[in-house]
């Protein structure tokens, strides 16, 4: 984290993955504190996690090309392809549209939101 955030000001989004909550990760947090700001993020949230919907359009993307992937090589290549022509766009889309996600979290209380 000190590399990531080396004056101490950063957040850092945990998304509450069954693997975050392991007692380690958790002792590691407490133990790093001063190091950055941990966000509370309501778990089950995909709709505030910009990459989610990146790795959607991928897959869409991907079982649209016919003839489909002979093997991991192909797979591989069509992955970083379509990557590297997709995330930039995406990213600074859903980026952009981070804080309007929040506000409609916030408004539903947690709740289901259209994102």
């Amino acid at each position: 984290m000190a590399f990531v955030f080396p004056t101490g000001n950063g957040t850092f989004q945990q998304d509450n993955a069954p693997s975050h909550k392991a007692l380690i990760v958790l002792q590691w947090f407490e133990e790093h504190t001063d190091e950055f700001h941990l966000m509370s993020w309501p778990p089950n949230s995909p709709g505030l996690n910009p990459m989610e919907h990146i790795w959607d359009v991928m897959e869409r993307q991907l079982r649209a090309q016919t003839p489909p992937c002979p093997n991991i090589s192909t797979l591989r290549d069509r992955c970083l392809d379509i990557w590297y022509i997709l995330f930039p766009v995406m990213y600074q889309i859903l980026v952009a549209s981070m804080p309007r996600r929040i506000a409609a979290v916030l408004k539903a209380k947690g709740g289901a939101t259209l994102y």
